[in-house]
């Protein structure tokens, strides 16, 4: 089986990640994969040193941020030039003999309109709300992204949230699987933190910086926890908006937290930081799913957990983590719980590694995708 990938941007964030693990994974399957890069970039990287193929072909997303001044129409001008780039596409990939096209993104319309050039069959990998959690609007609204939704071979869904909120129009067959994170025998290595009696409990937030990531609710929640605890401090992680960034930057030096919250930019190894951590947040209002859940749980911390989107799939409230429903405040409450009660914190640990142990793995995610692409 030969399968053509398309992605999202060439950086390596959630879901180029998790396009890595199903590759990895395919390939004890004898499936051969190629990806179809949009430009260089750090994925390209990754993908030499993994020893995975790859073509560069310029392509546009056909979803852009409504945050861009004339967005609609500069997106209508970025879909024209994607009708000249999918003729030179299919003119460089169509004795490459693929039998499957895979977009790993519902952010990128090219791999439907070269499974349709080519004839072949399209697997469209769903891994985000659009509108809700990155406040994207799509070329010709959704409507048109049914219509070719509709066309798909298979629909995967990362998560039952997604399906409900995303696809209720499409009626080709449709699947929801939740990512799986990380091998069997990485996660045998990983020691799960077993001391959240340190002096100071550390909470992280880690992801893409955005304002619908609600990293600036969690430095608001946080300040007000230090106000009450100097034994706590927050590390926040990931890269992405300038103006968001000066934004938290801002409100940790005008509220004198440089000692305990650190915004630590990008980090290229996020397993790192998550070793230093003893709760991890997740204040997305629309996480599509959340890697970023699953990897606190692996690392035996618990997680506090907006009420929204996929999360509440993935946290077990007062089991294994905390869901709340608020604002600010009602974060701060979970947090201030947690810090002052480091044993219930290692018992929600311990249920979220048992949780990742049985749920996350990559060899159980890449067997359910297997299953179908044998479908297709």
């Amino acid at each position: 089986m030969k399968i053509l990938y398309l992605v999202h941007g060439s950086d390596m964030m959630g879901a180029n990640r998790c396009l890595l693990d199903l590759i990895t994974g395919l390939q004890t399957y004898a499936v051969e994969n190629i990806v179809l890069l949009p430009e260089n970039g750090e994925l390209a990287k990754v993908l030499t040193e993994r020893g995975v193929e790859y073509i560069i072909a310029p392509y546009h997303n056909w979803a852009f941020t409504k945050y861009i001044s004339k967005g609609y129409w500069l997106n209508f001008k970025l879909q024209h030039e994607n009708q000249s780039f999918l003729k030179a596409i299919v003119e460089k990939v169509k004795d490459r003999n693929f039998d499957i096209i895979y977009s790993n993104s519902s952010v990128i319309g090219m791999g439907a309109q070269l499974a349709e050039a080519l004839h072949k069959p399209h697997v469209w990998h769903i891994r985000e709300f659009g509108e809700k959690d990155y406040n994207k609007a799509f070329y010709k609204g959704r409507d048109y992204f049914n219509l070719w939704a509709n066309k798909a071979t298979a629909i995967i869904s990362m998560s039952a949230a997604i399906d409900k909120e995303v696809l209720p129009k499409v009626t080709a067959p449709k699947y929801v699987i939740h990512d799986g994170i990380i091998s069997k025998d990485a996660l045998a290595k990983i020691i799960p933190n077993q001391n959240h009696n340190k002096e100071l409990f550390t909470f992280l937030i880690i992801g893409l910086i955005h304002p619908t990531k609600g990293q600036f609710t969690a430095l608001q929640a946080f300040h007000k926890v230090y106000q009450k605890n100097h034994n706590v401090r927050l590390l926040i992680a990931g890269s992405g908006r300038k103006l968001y960034t000066q934004k938290i930057k801002n409100y940790i030096k005008n509220n004198k937290l440089e000692n305990a919250a650190q915004y630590l930019g990008y980090v290229t190894n996020p397993y790192e930081i998550h070793q230093q951590a003893d709760c991890v947040l997740m204040c997305s209002r629309s996480e599509g799913m959340g890697r970023v859940t699953i990897e606190g749980m692996v690392f035996g911390n618990p997680v506090i957990g907006f009420n929204g989107g996929a999360t509440p799939e993935l946290i077990e409230h007062q089991v294994d983590g905390l869901i709340y429903s608020g604002g600010a405040a009602e974060l701060a409450g979970c947090m201030e719980y947690l810090a002052a009660n480091r044993n219930i914190a290692a018992q929600f640990g311990k249920a979220g590694r048992k949780k990742a142990e049985d749920k996350y793995t990559i060899e159980g995610y890449i067997g359910e995708v297997y299953e179908i692409l044998g479908k297709v």
